[in-house]
Formats: C-alpha cells, sequence, structure tokens
C-alpha cells in the first residue's frame, strides 16, 4: 500500500519560519491524532489555528522545528523539508511467531523556502505574503482531511492514538524515498 503524499510548499521570511512550521505541523496533529484531544487556538500572522495541547505532541514538535532551524543555520540553506508520516501497526503473521509492522497510510512533505528581508518594505511585503501563504495552507490541510479519507485504515485498536506518527527532517542526502525508509526503520521517531 502506497501512502496518500500531500505536498505544502511556502515561503518564508527566515525570522518566522520557526513560528510558521509550527502552526503548519500543529494544524496536521490537530485534524490526524485520532481519539481525544484537549485543544488549544494558536494565533499567528492574524490567523488563528487549533492545536493540540499535549506536552508530549508539544516537545515532539519543538524538538522537531529546533532541529529543522539549527540545519538551516548551520549549513545557510535557504530551504528545508520536514515530513509528518502516519503508521497503522499490523499483526505480521509467520509460522511459529507474530510481529507487528508499521505500514504508513499518510505522508505531509513540507518545504520552507526562505527569505531574509532587508527592509521594512520588503519585511509588510513578505509578511502580508506569508499571512495569505498560511491561509490557504490551513484551508488546504482541512480541505485535504475532509475530502480524503478513503485511506485511513480502520481503527482496530483502543489505544488512545491509534495511529502513531514520526516527524522526520531529511539529511542533505534524503530524498523523500529515501526519508521515508529511514523513518519506516527507526520506531524511535515515533509517538
Amino acid at each position: 500500500m502506497n501512502p496518500e503524499v500531500y505536498q505544502i510548499e511556502l515561503t518564508v521570511d527566515r525570522t518566522a519560519v520557526a513560528d510558521i512550521l509550527h502552526g503548519i505541523l500543529h494544524t496536521i496533529l490537530f485534524y490526524r491524532v485520532f481519539g481525544t484531544v484537549k485543544p488549544k487556538e494558536v494565533d499567528l500572522l492574524d490567523i488563528t489555528y487549533s492545536a493540540i495541547d499535549d506536552p508530549e505532541i508539544e516537545k515532539k514538535v519543538d524538538d522537531n522545528v529546533d532541529q529543522f532551524m539549527r540545519i538551516l543555520e548551520t549549513q545557510g540553506n535557504q530551504k528545508g523539508q520536514i515530513a509528518v508520516m502516519f503508521h497503522e501497526k499490523r499483526t505480521k503473521k509467520a509460522w511459529f511467531t507474530k510481529s507487528e509492522e508499521e505500514i504508513c497510510w499518510e505522508q505531509w512533505a513540507v518545504t520552507i523556502n526562505t527569505v531574509i528581508c532587508r527592509t521594512d518594505g520588503e519585511t509588510l511585503r513578505i509578511r502580508k505574503e506569508m499571512s495569505a501563504q498560511l491561509t490557504t495552507c490551513f484551508l488546504n490541510i482541512i480541505r485535504f482531511i475532509n475530502d480524503k479519507k478513503d485511506h485511513i485504515p480502520p481503527i482496530t485498536t483502543s489505544e488512545a492514538n491509534p495511529f502513531p506518527f514520526q516527524i522526520v527532517i531529511p539529511s542533505t542526502t534524503d530524498t523523500w524515498g529515501t526519508m521515508l525508509k529511514r523513518m519506516l526503520a527507526d520506531p524511535s521517531q515515533q509517538i
């Protein structure tokens, strides 16, 4: 089964990358983490978005955004990528054993292009563009989630979150495909 893949690409003022990334990741997770969640509202660039008020999820998002920012700063990149993947746990039966395997059913590939504003006028223009892009991005996330449901596997467990997720930043040598393989091989990145 191939996962449903959604691409998001934004151009962002470098000083706002962390806040924008928090907004995108929290919006995806808010609508895709199944189970009981405590919602909270967050304001960003004259936009209010919903997030999950959960310390474990917030730490996971914060840690990955911090890592993303470190990579951007240390490598001097103008572009960065991050992905969110949702999995289903399936029991794999062999002759005399059972094991669990995780099958990715949805992936969000986020690409952030950064710009450095040099004048107040440029900052104002970029901020306006970022607000419009972010509004479109949030609406697209919600539209995708509401329109595309056929690929979501049935919930077959009573766990609080039946579908674990990973947030991963590809290395400079990764492509989205090699990153997908690396994520599936490393269960420590899941929540």
